[in-house]
């Protein structure tokens, strides 16, 4: 993963970085984890950008002016890695090598016989020894990679988005997918369409009771008898006493014979 970005223009911070005679042995004390190396421990500190380790990738789009592609991975999103120009390094292969072999990725084939002298730094003492030796074309010269990778293009809300001539292939069935999503399936517009035909009649049924109930309360008003046409008769006439022309008088007696 990538973790520092690294610019284009980075250069190291001494000058007396990659020196193409400047020949060091780093010796791990360690049974085939020594080997000679193109500049001295310091370099780590001096000579690479920050936060520099065997394994860390940066985030950048090519190699510093110093350096050039040795290799790279199967694919365009791979990580690059980047050697020295003063030699004509390859990448090595990280499976053999040794404990460190993995900070080591720059190899170079020795093609004279020339003596060189060569600097020994035993790193598990610490110390220093001074050795000249001869060069052979059974030996390989040695140097730390430095290893970006380019990251994909963001969106302006921080998600990763494709480049390239499948960015806009994509995006088509992603829209017509979206509106897939948005359309009612054969089952769920049967359904819409029976519920809406339910209320429908329901709605009718309704509004044909209160049509019937008002018609019903209409025709009963109209057959109920006015209590007023049997109250507004005149009140009858009072009963007369019968007029009397001659005063009561008593039964004629029989006489008892």
């Amino acid at each position: 993963m990538a973790t520092t970005t690294l610019v284009n223009s980075w250069t190291p911070t001494l000058s007396g970085c990659l020196r193409t005679s400047d020949y060091w042995i780093w010796d791990y004390e360690v049974d085939m984890d020594q080997r000679t190396v193109l500049g001295g421990p310091s370099q780590i500190q001096n000579c690479l950008p920050s936060s520099w380790g065997g394994t860390v990738t940066y985030s950048g789009t090519g190699c510093p002016p110093e350096y050039t592609s040795a290799c790279q991975g199967t694919d365009s999103a791979s990580a690059v890695t980047c050697c020295p120009r003063a030699y004509g390094f390859t990448c090595q292969p990280t499976t053999t090598g040794g404990l460190h072999r993995e900070s080591f990725r720059c190899m170079s084939q020795q093609t004279g016989t020339d003596t060189i002298h060569v600097t020994r730094t035993a790193l598990q003492t610490n110390t220093i020894a001074f050795e000249t030796r001869v060069e052979a074309t059974s030996l390989h010269l040695f140097a730390l990679a430095i290893i970006y990778t380019t990251p994909a293009s963001t969106a302006t809300d921080g998600s990763s988005i494709a480049t390239g001539s499948t960015t806009g292939t994509s995006s088509t069935p992603e829209t017509s997918s979206g509106n897939n999503s948005a359309a009612l399936s054969p089952g769920q517009a049967a359904g819409i369409g029976v519920g809406a035909g339910v209320g429908v009649l329901l709605l009718g049924s309704i509004v044909a009771f209160i049509l019937w109930r008002r018609s019903a309360l209409l025709k009963r008003a109209e057959n109920t008898p006015n209590v007023a046409q049997y109250t507004n008769y005149p009140p009858p006439p009072k009963p007369r006493e019968l007029p009397t022309n001659s005063e009561p008088s008593e039964l004629d007696a029989f006489s008892v014979r």
